[in-house]
């Protein structure tokens, strides 16, 4: 972790960095318990503790019976955002969050993590099963938005082009962008803030309304920006423990 932070930040001083880093664990530890907290919280808890910003957007694709697609990254706390997204559906709009995730190795943490998502209404998407849930989105009457959390390493043989982010030579995944593309569906970026302990919110962003508008990594490379501009306002907040640079370009 430490390694990761020096080579983002090589303008700060071993002490800013520790600083950083004592502020990324007491989140890291506030984290697990808020997604232990899901077991048992109320909407209205949720409410006061996630507020969203954007949600016309929403709520104007899901007049239109639109589906999307949703970027977030690793930043605050990503397991809170379908169950936030929930709660505040109280005017009937129920645009349906489509999460996207690898199955976890131990099969009952990963079994007790797909009911624990799965209680917001949020229908879970294994990787293997993703063009099987876009044709079934496409057939449905409920429109809904697939959420990439895209801020991690690709495979190796999925890199597609390198770019500087958090000043390192880094790989993005492109996946999000080749489905906007074959689907048309438009992008959102979901900005999250954590504005003081235990509270946060969520900013609804486009980053395209026509994705086949937009040139090739156009939109890897603004979900990127836009990513890394969230971390850079408080890099506390971001998972700097998983190893996102272990790839290196030859």
């Amino acid at each position: 972790m430490r390694e990761n932070l020096k080579n983002s930040f090589p303008e700060k001083s071993n002490k800013e960095i520790r600083r950083i880093e004592r502020r990324f664990y007491l989140h890291f530890c506030d984290s697990i318990f808020e997604i232990i907290k899901l077991i048992h919280i109320s909407d209205e808890t949720m409410r006061k503790h996630f507020k969203y910003k954007g949600l016309e957007l929403l709520d104007d694709l899901y007049a239109r019976n639109q589906n999307a697609i949703l970027y977030l990254g690793h930043y605050g706390n990503w397991e809170w955002t379908t169950f936030a997204k929930a709660a505040h559906d109280t005017n009937g709009n129920q645009y349906k969050p489509y999460p996207l995730y690898h199955p976890l190795s131990n099969k009952y943490f990963d079994a007790f993590m797909l009911r624990l998502r799965s209680k917001s209404g949020s229908v879970l998407v294994p990787m293997k099963k993703v063009m099987r849930t876009i044709i079934e989105m496409k057939s449905g009457e409920m429109p809904g938005f697939l959420c990439f959390i895209a801020d991690q390493s690709p495979r190796p043989s999925g890199i597609a082009f390198w770019m500087k982010w958090l000043n390192q030579d880094t790989a993005p995944i492109v996946g999000a962008e080749k489905l906007a593309k074959q689907t048309g569906y438009p992008v959102l970026y979901l900005d999250i803030q954590k504005p003081r302990r235990g509270h946060y919110t969520g900013e609804f962003i486009y980053i395209t309304e026509n994705p086949a508008e937009m040139s090739e990594f156009e939109i890897t490379k603004q979900y990127m920006h836009l990513m890394e501009k969230t971390i850079l306002r408080d890099p506390a907040y971001w998972l700097w423990t998983h190893k996102r640079w272990k790839h290196k370009q030859s």
